[in-house]
């Protein structure tokens, strides 16, 4: 009988009781690569629970003795470390590896913060991308961005299939939502902006804002009487769907998105995008096309953005449809079930090379 791959996930964004969604893309990776029966599947994180006082301070630290004791001193071996987010996540593969099996090989998928957050990059950063055998970039921009040349693959996290699922056909005037906005509620997604934009917004409007984060902007907003919100604080994949397939426009308004996975979603359900310019947005969003771009700068966001969403408003219903109908088309390579399949392949190529290496 063929020996099962034994693999590990490690990642230092998980989900909790409070943040179900936290790295959901990692889980829905997880769970997608569990059903290859050549594959043993390990899954090992950092949840992103509010901590307070010392369990705050050693949060990470915590983080490296539970990896160590659960499998550096365990009987059995890893074959593959696939880390995501690469540093400091990176630093516990690499101390498996020489700790515990010189041979295990370490794959690494970048998201975005662990560049954008770490530049110029220290010396042990750049030490460490000598222990690893194969790299994932989300997007040909972010793997630009990053600090020298390396041999990879450019891949997206991948779409749960959910949201590939078919859905009726209506006119786009005649859904719930005008716009609706996905995404964790901070500065980096863009809330001020949002909160500037829906402030100011001329006529009447039909929004849906899903996330967690500091939603009392949504109050203030209140004070525009032609701006009217449903407000959804998480949603389970499902109602994402729902939701997407009954809004006419996602807005993307990120200072930073290495790729943005709400983009793809949302384009799965045949929603056009209106997006800031950022790494992310550039990969998806064709301009004209299946959505469109925006300055990524404060000064001229709120303008272009209430500018773009009434131009898509105000389209005819066969305008919108055969834009919808190039979202639709451009998001399918990014399904969930095509990405494991080539994750899976890439597994399947290191475990030979250990083989090879006995």
């Amino acid at each position: 009988m063929k020996k099962a791959i034994r693999i590990l996930l490690l990642s230092n964004m998980g989900p909790s009781k409070n943040k179900p969604n936290s790295g959901r893309f990692i889980m829905n990776q997880y769970t997608s690569l569990k059903k290859y029966t050549d594959l043993d599947m390990n899954y090992f994180y950092l949840d992103q629970e509010e901590k307070s006082g010392l369990l705050r301070l050693f949060r990470y630290p915590f983080f490296y003795f539970r990896f160590l004791f659960k499998y550096i001193f365990s009987m059995k071996k890893l074959d593959i470390i696939h880390v995501h987010f690469f540093f400091p996540n990176v630093l516990l593969a690499i101390t498996y590896k020489m700790l515990r099996n010189w041979k295990v090989k370490i794959i690494v998928t970048f998201h975005g913060s662990d560049i954008y957050s770490y530049y110029p990059p220290s010396r042990v950063y750049k030490k460490c991308i000598d222990f690893v055998d194969e790299s994932i970039f989300v997007s040909d921009k972010l793997k630009e961005r990053f600090f020298k040349q390396v041999p990879c693959t450019v891949q997206s996290a991948g779409v749960n299939d959910i949201f590939y699922q078919k859905h009726e056909k209506c006119t786009f005037k005649d859904k719930q939502f005008d716009v609706v906005f996905v995404g964790q509620l901070d500065k980096n997604k863009g809330i001020e902006r949002l909160k500037e934009i829906l402030l100011t917004f001329p006529c009447k409007i039909r929004v849906a804002i899903v996330g967690a984060g500091n939603s009392e902007f949504i109050e203030q907003v209140k004070n525009n009487q032609d701006v009217s919100i449903s407000y959804f604080s998480s949603c389970t994949p499902q109602q994402l769907v729902t939701i997407y397939n009954s809004s006419s426009i996602l807005i993307n308004l990120s200072y930073n998105e290495s790729f943005g996975l709400v983009m793809s979603e949302a384009m799965a359900c045949g929603a056009l995008v209106v997006a800031t310019r950022t790494d992310g947005a550039c990969t998806q969003v064709v301009d004209g096309k299946n959505g469109f771009l925006i300055p990524n700068q404060d000064d001229s966001v709120c303008s272009s953005a209430i500018n773009a969403i009434q131009h898509i408003l105000s389209m005819q219903d066969d305008q919108y449809t055969k834009m919808s109908d190039s979202a639709i088309s451009s998001a399918q390579k990014y399904r969930l079930s095509v990405v494991t399949e080539q994750i899976f392949n890439m597994y399947a190529k290191l475990q030979a090379k250990n083989v090879n290496d006995k």
